[in-house]
């Protein structure tokens, strides 16, 4: 029986192995960088930021100055690739309908960024200063950012 421990196998019985363990546990190092990954697949992050469009004292991001936003400040800093998908958010603020249904808080028109990367200092300055450019850009009071542990694998033609 083995446990799986910092990415590596340690032998239940105990032995210089948890030895190792609880040395690299006291120097701080994160139990999972990512998560345990197929072979073949890569142990990368997957960060969602999410941009509400309207802005602070009226009016809305338009379509053009999302797109400029984008080729100004996202393709310059992940320029090998990402996804922009459309959404509706709801955030404190007005009332909204959404559909047959009067909710109290606030619906806007959403942009979602969603990036997948090798974790990195580099990665993590990169999405910080997208979020603080839009904030600036368009008065805006917070961009939310989700992150999570993904698996990621690039599907490629099958050779004959």
């Amino acid at each position: 029986m083995h446990n799986v421990f910092f990415g590596m196998k340690l032998v239940a019985r105990g032995g210089a192995g948890w030895l190792a363990a609880c040395f690299m546990l006291a120097i701080g190092t994160p139990a999972f960088a990512g998560p345990l990954c197929a072979e073949g697949t890569l142990a990368w992050t997957e960060t969602r930021l999410f941009f509400g469009r309207d802005i602070g004292d009226g009016g809305e991001v338009t379509d053009e100055g999302w797109r400029d936003f984008t080729i100004e400040e996202i393709i310059p800093k992940f320029s090998k690739g990402f996804t922009i998908i459309d959404g509706a958010g709801y955030w404190q603020g007005e009332s909204c309908q959404a559909g047959n249904v009067a909710l109290e808080g606030g619906c806007e028109k959403t942009k979602i960024l969603m990036i997948q990367y090798a974790p990195s200092l580099e990665a993590e300055t990169k999405l910080q200063a997208i979020a603080q450019a839009y904030i600036k850009r368009f008065d805006q009071e917070a961009v939310m950012r989700s992150d999570a542990p993904v698996c990621t694998q690039f599907i490629t033609p099958a050779k004959p």
